[in-house]
């Protein structure tokens, strides 16, 4: 019974040429894809140090525009 077993379980020790072709395949589209992922990363740091200029400059206008008005509302209370 024993020997029967043992025909019917074979364990090749080879490298099949399709098992390196395809961890080949993943390797490469690993790299490819964090290749990309640092290239996004560079365009989210740009859009974001955009933004913080934007908002920068907004709040430099709100500022002078909140100055005006005080100063307007200052002026009609001398009167």
């Amino acid at each position: 019974m024993s020997d029967i077993n043992r025909k019917d379980w074979h364990i090749d020790k080879s490298v099949s040429m399709g098992h390196l072709v395809t961890t080949c395949a993943i390797i490469v589209g690993m790299i490819m894809y964090f290749g990309a992922q640092d290239k996004r990363i560079s365009s989210n740091e740009q859009s974001i140090e955009f933004m913080k200029d934007q908002r920068s400059e907004d709040l430099r206008r709100i500022e002078k525009t909140l100055d005006e008005i005080k100063k307007l509302i200052v002026e009609s209370r001398a009167r």
